[in-house]
């Protein structure tokens, strides 16, 4: 965690088209050549059973990158229960052996109702014990890679920057398994802009201020996944705010990553000239430079 600044780091994978790491790795020294740096932080992503490190974070460490890895969750049941303790024995050991700090993102955004780990799709019939379990769940994960001496593993716990659906049972303080099991919160927001029937044009401060308001006190946050359109306002200015309001009204905000993909709608850095000087700017800023 820099003293002061924030690390910038990204997930690169602009065509949102996986081939194999070596493709991976061009699409990222790409990305680096266009915006005249090196990003601080590479995000990749795993399905609960795939293996990792698969040779992308080895690589990351070599280049004088942190690796973030962003690890899907399954059944929150199965995972408390003991049933996948070979699985994650297997993945701590894989991480300890980078002897490198690597970032790990587990069964992040719970408090969507998109995913298989979220509460709404893990609630027992007639009870909202989605939250419950999905923290016995993540205490089973972090206590096989203490047990297994994986120190170097730092631990983000990354919720929405809004609970869907918006009531009480599912607020991201329900799923917050404590202190003790948590190093870094993240969040992830977009700001959709007009291009759904339910969305508006939202600020940084909008889309961000309310979780990081609950834990910036005892944690440092990460913006771990983040992105704008173009559709309803000007994306460079909204990114040129977006590192004002991060200088000057979120300290505790140590790492930023954007979320350079064309997928539901074209979150890229370069989806135009004024988003690409915009981005360009923020990361030659000596607050991102850390």
């Amino acid at each position: 965690m820099p003293s002061t600044g924030a690390l910038f780091g990204a997930y690169v994978d602009p065509d949102n088209r996986w081939v194999d790491n070596r493709a991976a790795m061009d699409e990222v020294t790409a990305f680096e050549s266009m915006i005249g740096r090196k990003i601080a932080i590479n995000q990749h992503y795993y399905g609960f059973s795939q293996t990792f490190p698969s040779g992308l974070e080895q690589w990351d460490i070599a280049n004088g990158r942190i690796p973030l890895v962003s690890w899907m969750g399954t059944s929150l049941t199965a995972i408390a229960g003991g049933s996948y303790d070979g699985t994650i024995t297997a993945r701590a050991d894989a991480l300890k052996a980078l002897g490198a700090p690597v970032f790990l993102r587990f069964a992040w955004e719970m408090n969507g109702d998109w995913y298989a780990w979220d509460g709404s799709h893990n609630n027992d019939s007639g009870t909202y014990n989605g939250p419950a379990k999905y923290i016995a769940a993540w205490r089973r994960v972090h206590d096989i890679f203490a047990a297994r001496g994986a120190t170097n593993v730092v631990w983000v716990w990354a919720p929405n920057h809004e609970s869907v659906p918006n009531v009480s049972w599912n607020n991201w303080r329900n799923y917050y398994p404590g202190d003790a099991y948590v190093d870094w919160v993240g969040i992830d927001g977009y700001n959709w802009g007009t291009t759904r029937s339910w969305s508006s044009w939202k600020s940084f401060p909008t889309l961000f201020s309310d979780v990081y308001r609950d834990y910036a006190p005892s944690k440092p946050i990460m913006i771990s996944e983040i992105g704008s359109v173009e559709q309803g306002g000007d994306k460079g200015a909204w990114i040129s705010a977006a590192s004002s309001s991060i200088k000057t009204s979120f300290p505790a905000i140590k790492a930023f990553l954007w979320f350079d993909v064309l997928k539901e709608a074209d979150w890229r850095a370069d989806s135009s000239a004024g988003s690409l000087s915009a981005y360009e700017a923020m990361g030659r800023d000596s607050y991102f430079n850390p």
